[in-house]
């Protein structure tokens, strides 16, 4: 009968037990703004590549829309460096925490499966 209380227990740690946290956010930003970077590059709350498309999280008040950011890339050496910047403010009334995610095919801009990426914007925590 002692085995609910041990359930439980196990339950609750293996919930929060998941979650890893990187305080390496500001770093970034001081050093993107050292080198220069323009203030015009929106922060993002995360990047990643996703089969064959490079996503991004932006904030949003609940309008925020691919079409709303204009997206610069250059390549050299092999490497596609991406700078995001919005064209247009999310002036919506709904506070998404979390933000939205946008998705851009890799394809379009030249890069080929395995292909080296760079992410210019900064990083911010959500």
């Amino acid at each position: 009968m002692k085995l609910a209380p041990l359930a439980a227990v196990i339950a609750l740690g293996l919930s929060t037990s998941a979650c890893v946290i990187i305080d390496a956010d500001e770093l970034h930003t001081d050093y993107a703004q050292t080198r220069g970077v323009s203030d015009s590059l929106e922060r993002l709350q995360g990047a990643r590549v996703e089969g064959g498309d490079l996503v991004i999280r932006v904030s949003s008040n609940g309008c925020t829309r691919q079409d709303d950011f204009s997206v610069e890339s250059q390549r050299r050496d092999g490497l596609t460096a991406f700078s995001f910047i919005r064209k247009r403010p999310d002036n919506c009334r709904a506070l998404i925490a979390e933000g939205v995610e946008l998705r851009y095919p890799l394809d379009d801009f030249g890069v080929q499966r395995g292909g080296q990426i760079r992410v210019r914007n900064p990083l911010v925590r959500p």
